[in-house]
């Protein structure tokens, strides 16, 4: 009798992965096919296995990547120099070398709108302090820029991936550090 309740289970074991493992495979594909424009199977397909990704941190931003993935966010600093042109920077800089370290920071600038409005303002002061002390500046202006893609229609006609019309700016805050001490108005690490 043992040996017999050893084969069934056995058995059992095996289906039941089985049907485990096809329902991985299925949600790994899901997940990335269900970026829009998608088909209301897709997103249904995509509804079914969301709580597995989302357990197993399965449901990354594929729309990143994705055909259509919208504008990107940076943030731009602009610090006053009474008399002159205002010093301005961008985050993150273009020119960060390794990439990888660029793409860091593109995912800072990126994520910082994914949390609770609170948050966000707590980020943007700590950016703002920051930039401001690499500076030696009290005060520092803070945008978000937006930047759309090019159309393929758009560098076929002779546009440029960075062109001028394809960034809109919006205005984070200006920020005063005047009234803090120097220490407390700096951050211990770079970014």
């Amino acid at each position: 009798m043992s040996g017999r309740l050893k084969k069934i289970g056995s058995v059992t074991g095996k289906v039941l992965l089985s049907l485990w493992l096809t329902f991985h495979v299925f949600s790994v594909f899901v997940a990335p096919a269900a970026m829009p424009p998608i088909s209301p199977l897709l997103l249904d397909a995509w509804k079914v296995a969301l709580p597995y990704n989302e357990a197993l941190f399965q449901n990354h931003g594929y729309h990143f990547f994705a055909p259509d993935p919208g504008s990107s966010t940076l943030i731009s600093w602009s610090i006053p120099r009474p008399g002159d042109v205002p010093q301005t920077g961008r985050f993150p800089d273009p020119a960060i070398r390794p990439r990888l370290l660029y793409h860091r920071y593109f995912m800072l600038a990126e994520n910082l709108w994914s949390f609770d409005d609170q948050t966000q303002e707590e980020i943007q002061r700590a950016y703002a302090k920051h930039f401001a002390s690499l500076h030696n500046s009290s005060q520092i202006a803070l945008n978000r820029v937006s930047h759309a893609p090019s159309s393929i229609l758009r560098i076929q006609a002779g546009g440029r991936l960075d062109d001028p019309e394809t960034y809109e700016s919006e205005v984070l805050g200006t920020f005063d550090f005047s009234t803090e001490n120097s220490e407390s108005a700096s951050l211990a690490g770079r970014f």
